[in-house]
């Protein structure tokens, strides 16, 4: 039985504009734990999805999924290093 988790620990974001998406969010999610991402429009929902996918980088706090930190995910296989700017 796998125990993979989503740690997401005081993540913070503002978008070039200065649009601050996400201010010291935190969670943990569990192997087999359904949760929900709801909130009114312009949130942070979708901020925050980039985030878990590897898409966006915090500005401050840290995206832990199954023990891999953000900046790298597996990706067919492969263990990819994102640069922070890509």
């Amino acid at each position: 039985m796998s125990h993979h988790t989503i740690s997401v620990r005081d993540l913070g974001f503002a978008y070039p504009d200065g649009t601050q998406a996400l201010d010291d969010v935190s969670f943990e999610a569990g192997h087999g734990e359904a949760i929900a991402i709801v909130g009114a429009n312009g949130a942070g929902k979708s901020t925050l999805l980039l985030h878990l996918n590897g898409l966006l980088t915090p500005e401050h706090g840290s995206v832990d999924i199954g023990g891999i930190p953000e900046g790298v995910r597996v990706v067919s296989g492969f263990v990819r290093a994102l640069k922070p700017d890509a």
